[in-house]
């Protein structure tokens, strides 16, 4: 059917690319990388006044196995969700994610968040419900960065801090 779901990421892909190979694996071509301004496009909303809708003409859209294609959308794509790299100053990717109608993120916590494979890993499978690759983490204590409650699916964490047969862990584990 007719793609619906339009994610944009603005600027570089650095810190979103472990969402961007997630989401084209699991929604195909939704993912869409904006790299220069000129992919875009605002124009004032027509569902809610004072806001602007952002419209693709241009995108790196991701597919299944890390497979990237560089398209150019006739008619443009209305973005559903846009973030952003977050970065010093104001640049044009802020201005293009300015008062938008749709969804917006890009602080600092979430491109942490999305720069740390473990930690975008459980936020996925634990409250997106989307299956991981099964993972094996080796950690510090019980994972500092990781929030609080069972391990999802997929993953298994094997804390380290304080155990006195490290090498014999990691070789059972």
């Amino acid at each position: 059917g007719t793609l619906t779901l339009t994610v944009c990421v603005l600027g570089s892909p650095t810190a979103f690319l472990p969402a961007l190979l997630e989401g084209g694996t699991r929604y195909p071509g939704a993912m869409v990388l904006c790299l220069a301004p000129g992919w875009a496009q605002r124009v004032p909303s027509e569902t809610s006044p004072g806001t602007w809708a952002l419209l693709l003409s241009r995108g790196v859209t991701f597919e299944a196995g890390g497979h990237t294609a560089l398209e150019d959308f006739v008619p443009p794509r209305r973005a559903t969700y846009v973030t952003m790299t977050p970065g010093p100053g104001d640049g044009w990717e802020a201005e293009l994610a300015r008062d938008l109608e749709c969804p917006t993120g890009g602080s600092g916590p979430l491109a942490r968040r999305l720069q740390d494979p473990l930690l975008a890993r459980w936020l996925l499978a634990t409250r997106a419900g989307v299956p991981v690759p099964p993972t094996l983490a080796f950690v510090p204590g019980r994972g500092g960065t990781l929030p609080h409650g069972p391990e999802p699916p997929g993953l298994r964490l094997v804390p380290m801090e304080g155990d006195p047969e490290r090498e014999s862990t990691v070789r059972r584990e």
